[in-house]
């Protein structure tokens, strides 16, 4: 019988799996079902599938040595009513029947999964943790409860990214840990989930990089006896380089960050040595270090786009140095083709109105709010700055 695999019976099988018992093994009572549900979850409420169906669920219950009940009508044996499989003996019996891994299986097989890796780099207690939420029917993730090859993957992927030593690339380092360079790439969300349980980290903080931490800027700036400022074109600087430096001297009259790589350009054509122009986007941690070495009274300021992301890029940009920037020329432009905002936006820019730190931005935020749309957003709508009608001040 049980290399028929009947659909009724799956569909039962489905729905009990679904149910407190299945996920987490504990049950105050059997489990029921109303037979007429069960037959439209099967896909057998016409005539001959009932027929069918019926015929499977009634030689199965005959055959369970009591663990599958048909409830019948009171005055009319042959109208079911409810199904039901008693809470003692009846999962093991019903999946055995199946030919199925019992649902208590799976959950000893996940909890032991995660027991196979106590010993390694990664913490006893957080996998203990995993181990128990696995047997319990409780939450694993970044971990999928019916993915138990992936779930392996992951765990021996987390190891070896916590034992890896010194800064590379991600996809050298994906190569070396996969043997695939785009593999760490797709795991990396769940990695980093993963890691922010265990020690809060990321994976650039483990020293795998997306890109180098190196700074790309323009102007009068000198590591020790490097002196940069005669350069007429950027230059990029590496974190190790900032690090290594005993002194880094700063002679511009402020410093000026710029979100998009096309606007800092067409920025460098102008300097001639009264500012320090950096490029950035969301600030990495060499910029962050160059930054924490300039002094602390020199003005700066910040060139964005004035959609969401442009100012929650001001906003990291503050809060990950301590330096006060001021926005330059980050004023909500309305336009009337302009792009819906996304719910994600939304969502940004609710944070950012709630953000004492952003204080000063909160009228061109609300103005973006009321229209609903990013206006025109971009830097390069400004057009290409020159010295005469675009001052580095407002």
């Amino acid at each position: 019988m049980a290399h028929e695999h009947p659909e009724i019976l799956k569909a039962f099988a489905a729905r009990y799996r679904e149910s407190q018992a299945g996920r987490t093994g504990i049950s105050a009572s059997d489990f029921t079902l109303d037979y007429k549900k069960l037959l439209k979850a099967a896909h057998a409420d016409k005539v001959e599938a009932r027929i069918l169906a019926e015929e499977h669920l009634r030689r199965a219950a005959s055959q369970s040595l009591g663990h599958l009940v048909l409830e019948t009508h009171s005055r009319d044996e042959k109208i079911i009513l409810l199904v039901r499989l008693k809470r003692d003996g009846g999962e093991a019996w019903l999946f055995d029947f199946l030919g199925e891994a019992s649902p208590t299986e799976e959950r000893a097989t996940l909890a032991e999964l995660f027991d196979s890796f106590s010993g390694s780099i990664l913490p006893e207690n957080w996998l203990t943790n995993l181990s128990h939420q696995a047997r319990t029917g409780g939450s694993i993730e970044p971990f999928k409860r019916d993915d138990l090859e992936g779930n392996r993957e992951l765990l021996t992927v987390l190891t070896r990214v916590l034992e890896w030593k010194g800064e590379s690339l991600m996809r050298f380092s994906s190569c070396v840990i996969c043997r695939d360079s785009k593999r760490l790439e797709k795991l990396q969300s769940r990695l980093e989930s993963a890691l922010g349980q265990i020690n809060g980290q990321t994976l650039e903080d483990l020293g795998l990089l997306e890109k180098p931490r190196q700074v790309l800027l323009h102007g009068p700036l000198k590591l020790d006896s490097l002196d940069f400022a005669s350069l007429r074109g950027s230059i990029t600087i590496s974190e190790t380089d900032i690090r290594a430096a005993e002194v880094i001297t700063c002679s511009a009259a402020r410093l000026l960050t710029v979100e998009n790589e096309t606007t800092f350009l067409e920025l460098v054509k102008l300097n001639r040595g009264e500012s320090l122009i950096i490029q950035t986007s969301q600030p990495n941690r060499a910029l962050v270090l160059l930054l924490s070495r300039l002094p602390a009274e020199l003005p700066t300021f910040h060139f964005g786009d004035t959609d969401p992301a442009g100012f929650d890029i001001l906003r990291t940009l503050r809060e990950k140095t301590g330096r006060y920037f001021q926005p330059l020329h980050m004023r909500f432009r309305p336009r009337d083709d302009a792009p819906p905002l996304t719910a994600d936006e939304v969502k940004t820019l609710t944070r950012l109105l709630a953000d004492p730190s952003m204080a000063d931005c909160h009228a061109e935020l609300h103005s973006m709010q009321q229209t609903g749309t990013k206006g025109d957003f971009e830097q390069e709508s400004l057009g290409r700055p020159n010295l005469e009608r675009w001052p580095f001040y407002e």
